[in-house]
């Protein structure tokens, strides 16, 4: 219905709003397992300010990363939108490389 904006309206007010709680939401547990990894190992973290700098990252993004989803609605088909996709997954990579880091040789 184009009068009530139509559903890709729907759709990118739905994600711009309801998806940064996903990875507000997992934060916590990205902390929890950044203490538990360094007792285990026996060892401080790796890359410790990279650990902090992507941490900071993921929750800047999250106010972004609802244009991801529109990537795929194939309605939408702007290198920004593909571009967003890949830049999420950057700092969260930082996050398990900096983790696998910390328990090399732990």
């Amino acid at each position: 219905d184009a009068a009530n904006g139509g559903a890709l309206l729907w759709q990118h007010l739905f994600w711009f709003f309801g998806h940064p709680e996903v990875y507000i939401i997992a934060l916590p547990f990205f902390g929890i397992v950044t203490e538990i990894i360094p007792v285990f190992s026996r060892k401080p973290i790796f890359g410790y300010i990279g650990l902090v700098g992507a941490t900071t990252a993921i929750a800047g993004l999250s106010i972004t990363v609802w244009a991801h989803h529109m990537y795929v609605t194939g309605g939408v088909l702007l290198p920004f939108f593909s571009f967003m996709t890949f830049l999420i997954a950057v700092p969260t990579g930082v996050k398990f490389f900096n983790w696998i880091g910390t328990m090399w040789r732990g």
